[in-house]
């Protein structure tokens, strides 16, 4: 019987020429299985197919139009988004939309303390630019062989921990965060900041440990790319449009038109 609901459930969607139907398209509905799910997601479930827990789409459309509206106020305002999201599906896609609106990214191991010891972490993104200064200028050249090893492999490790925030003086105004249930660290970090959180949750996730959120399909890339570049529609650049370097994956940030 459920199967049958959802059966016209789905048909239903597909008759649909709305953001809902772009969604159901691009995979946004898909959750974790039935054994994983927070209770705290019921609301916002639909059912369940082959043993799937399936998202109720038009609460998805409501989150995700809250959520644009709010990037809207808060960034024609001037205020910094920090994107985190360190999974293999959200890296390249945190990377794209940060650079692409000149905002801040973690999209590698989280590291402890980036928000909550900002002062020492700050210390080692100075020294992180001034490295990576002297490298660039070929003063690295003049060091021993081991020596520039040693200080190459350094900048490394500091290029994969702060390359998104080199540039971030000081904390952001709202963290951005893909699946907050994979993101717990950065979710507490910030809570402990009061810094607000806006989180794309899956299935598992748990609404009281963000300020924002959006349900939807956290393991796809295709889903991922359809709701970040829904919310990059809303997003202000920090630069001029024409002064913004834009990485190659930003095609697949493009929204379906609905």
């Amino acid at each position: 019987m459920l199967w049958k609901g959802l059966f016209f459930y789905f048909f239903f969607i597909m008759t649909q020429s709305t953001l809902v139907k772009s969604m159901l398209e691009n995979a946004v509905h898909i959750g974790h299985k039935r054994e994983f799910w927070s209770h705290k997601m019921r609301d916002y479930l639909f059912g369940v197919q082959n043993g799937v827990h399936v998202f109720d789409l038009y609460k998805t459309a409501e989150k995700l139009e809250e959520a644009k509206k709010l990037l809207e106020d808060l960034t024609s305002k001037g205020k910094n988004i920090l994107f985190v999201g360190t999974k293999v599906q959200a890296k390249d896609l945190v990377e794209t939309l940060a650079t692409d609106t000149d905002y801040f990214y973690v999209n590698s191991k989280w590291t402890a303390g980036i928000l909550t010891n900002f002062t020492t972490i700050k210390k080692r993104i100075k020294y992180y630019n001034e490295l990576e200064s002297d490298m660039e200028k070929g003063m690295l050249d003049n060091l021993s062989k081991k020596e520039k090893a040693i200080k190459m492999k350094e900048l490394e490790k500091l290029k994969e921990a702060y390359c998104g925030v080199k540039n971030m003086r000081k904390l952001p105004d709202i963290i951005i965060v893909v699946d907050g249930h994979y993101e717990e660290l950065a979710l507490t970090e910030a809570h402990k900041l009061s810094i607000p959180t806006l989180s794309l949750l899956g299935s598992t996730g748990d609404i009281d440990k963000t300020t924002y959120f959006i349900p939807c399909n956290v393991n796809s890339i295709k889903s991922l790319a359809f709701i970040l570049g829904e919310l990059k529609t809303a997003i202000k650049p920090r630069k001029a449009p024409e002064k913004r370097k834009t990485f190659a994956k930003t095609k697949a940030l493009k929204p379906k038109e609905s």
